[in-house]
């Protein structure tokens, strides 16, 4: 499989999904940047860098919907992927035109049940002739109303609303006068029957004319939530929707898949779509207009079919990769092998082969047999003849998917495996890395330090050595500080970062902090404030840590400031904690990069451009000394304007 370059935008709000979906994507050479709101990902997209984007329905407002799918118009060429939650695609929540996946989510019956809106169910062909949601409804006890088309639709959803409504308004009996009168031949004519709120409508269309279609019924009825239902496996309704410039919307927990359907699209057309022109099935059975008749379903389905009345023919034929499936009439026995002992023959030859019994009804004990064998052998479905065409389909559609499934999981398996593997050899080396400068490096630094504060004094009166003694100092004290922040954070990583905690005095702690970096802010001409309360209430820290997360966020401030800013220290006290503060006027950050701000290595574009030296690891190390406080940091930023960096800490008690 050739890898793809490109960058997917994903708009969440959580790190579960990015842990989810990271090992697919870098796997294809997809990069990923996460936003968390319509805005973010707006801007973003404005940047024309992005070949797709993923948006996590569970995680967004409801009210945003619509406006995601207005701003993908505006960006075709941009591949949308939502994804849905059993919460978001509640009939509770208004919403253009949903698709749900088969089988029913779960607790998406229920959802139905206990709502007052009208649910339209706009089914496939398949689907519907199966009655396979009626059934799923049903099951669930839900009443539903089966519709052939959807002809007369809205006026049928119309009446039905008039209908219940009526039947929830007790009659209002009639008094004395008013049957004296005759009041009763002139009585409003009876509301239709009420037959359910839920309606089933067999829907043959395209997804353009489904979604004019669910625009109709919403103007007509806005209470109604509509949805579309379809037997198409996942990937080729995906890489469908995606070359017709449609969203694809998927269920949450299969965002694990997007990564292959946009090396699908990527590829001209869909691996899985190409494998499914291949996809080779054999249709054993006794009764030859059976086969016929159900070859020839399949035939029209796409598939490649080869029939066969003989089960010793059939198991010759059935060498490994021959075939992706074997649909087997259970009273077709060979000479020597029965239908089970033949399905049993045929997964030893191939065990990714899928297997459908086709059993007779009669007898009845037969019939049982037969099922029972689908569980035992762990085979894919047992069809009750005479069995429908429409059904078969259904149930070849199924079985293949689940092959798909099995296959994909084995190959993403590996691949995670391997991924691992190269994980483990990169912490391997880091480690090692880590553990060589904090040992062979850190030593020689610190008496090269000692020596040039020592030739600094000793050279005071020679002008010429002096400024050599210096420049060696400043690159030592720089390297020193480089140094330390990766041994701090190999003591993150592996769980040893030291925090001594005991009573934090804060505001002499800010203190010493200015005292430190004043003297930089000065040299660039950055005015440098603190503003601090005349007390704090009582704070429980290690002092040089903390000082630490200050002096850092400080030096951040002022070397991104342009000459004439300003930089402030502010303390607050708020109710249950105290907020430490680092304002400046300074480049600020993009909205795009903000969430990134905490990665270790991570630098902004401009910030590289500005910055003289570092790693890029301060921030991480200063939250992750925060956050061992039990406290947390934020970040307030715009381009251009300036940055405001906090922590809180909590009040002791």
């Amino acid at each position: 499989m050739a890898d793809i370059k490109g960058r997917v935008l994903v708009v969440t709000t959580g790190k579960t999904l990015l842990d989810e979906i990271t090992p697919s994507m870098s796997g294809r050479g997809l990069e990923l940047v996460c936003v968390p709101t319509l805005n973010y990902a707006a801007a973003r997209l404005g940047a024309g860098d992005c070949s797709a984007l993923v948006v996590d329905f569970g995680q967004v407002a409801p009210a945003e919907r619509e406006a995601f799918l207005e701003l993908h118009k505006q960006y075709l060429k941009v591949h949308l992927f939502t994804l849905e939650t059993i919460m978001s695609i509640a009939p509770g929540f208004l919403s253009p035109l949903r698709r749900l996946s088969w089988p029913l989510p779960m607790g998406f019956a229920d959802q139905v049940r206990v709502t007052d809106r009208s649910v339209i169910i706009l089914a496939d062909q398949t689907m519907f002739m199966t009655g396979a949601v009626q059934s799923a409804f049903q099951q669930a006890g839900v009443q539903a109303v089966s519709l052939e088309s959807t002809t007369g639709l809205i006026e049928f959803i119309r009446q039905q609303t008039v209908a219940r409504i009526s039947a929830s308004q007790p009659s209002k009996p009639k008094n004395f006068w008013s049957r004296l009168a005759g009041d009763e031949e002139k009585a409003a004519p009876a509301a239709p029957p009420f037959l359910g709120q839920v309606v089933v409508a067999q829907f043959t269309g395209t997804p353009g004319e489904a979604d004019a279609l669910d625009s109709r019924i919403r103007s007509a009825i806005p209470a109604a939530a509509c949805y579309i239902i379809s037997g198409m496996d996942t990937a080729r309704y995906a890489v469908q929707a995606l070359k017709d410039g449609r969203p694809v919307a998927l269920p949450r927990e299969q965002a694990g898949r997007i990564a292959g359907i946009l090396v699908d699209i990527s590829e001209g057309g869909a691996s899985r779509s190409k494998e499914k022109e291949k996809e080779r099935i054999i249709l054993l059975d006794n009764f030859k207009p059976n086969l016929t008749t159900l070859g020839q379903a399949l035939l029209n389905a796409g598939y490649e079919v080869t029939t066969s009345m003989n089960g010793e023919d059939a198991l010759r034929l059935c060498k490994k990769g021959a075939f992706h499936l074997a649909v087997i009439g259970t009273s077709a026995t060979s000479a020597q092998y029965s239908g089970s002992e033949l399905a049993q023959k045929l997964r030893e030859r191939d065990p990714d082969l899928r297997i459908i019994f086709m059993v007779d009804q009669y007898p009845l004990k037969a019939a049982l047999q037969g099922v029972s064998q689908v569980v035992e052998l762990g085979l894919d479905d047992a069809l009750l003849k005479p069995v429908e065409s429409s059904r078969l389909v259904f149930s070849v559609e199924r079985a293949l998917e689940r092959r798909f499934l099995l296959l994909e999981n084995a190959r993403l398996l590996k691949e995670v495996q391997e991924f691992n593997r190269q994980l483990a050899q990169v912490n391997s080396f880091q480690t090692k890395f880590f553990a060589m400068v904090t040992h062979d490096v850190k030593s020689p630094l610190t008496a090269i330090l000692g020596y040039a504060e020592v030739l600094t004094k000793k050279l005071k009166s020679l002008p010429g050595e002096l400024k050599y003694a210096s420049n060696i100092h400043s690159s030592a004290k720089t390297l020193n500080v480089l140094i330390s922040d990766l041994v701090d954070l190999a003591a993150i990583e592996s769980g040893k970062l030291r925090v001594e905690i005991g009573t934090l005095n804060l505001l002499s702690v800010v203190q010493d902090v200015r005292a430190r970096v004043e003297i930089a802010a000065q040299k660039r001409n950055i005015s440098f404030a603190v503003q601090v309360p005349p007390v704090l209430p009582p704070l429980a820290g290690d002092d040089a840590r903390i000082g630490q997360v200050i002096q850092n966020l400080c030096t951040n401030a002022i070397q991104y400031t342009n000459e004439g800013g300003q930089v402030t220290i502010m303390v607050e006290s708020a109710p249950d904690s105290v907020v430490v503060g680092v304002i400046d006027t300074g480049i600020g950050i993009s909205k795009e990069d903000l969430p990134r701000v905490w990665e270790r290595f991570f630098q902004t574009e401009e910030a590289q451009k500005m910055r003289q030296a570092g790693f890029g690891l301060g921030l991480k190390i200063a939250r992750e000394i925060v956050q061992r406080h039990g406290g947390e940091m934020g970040i307030e930023s715009e381009l251009g304007v300036g940055s405001r960096f906090f922590f809180h800490l909590p009040i002791k008690k």
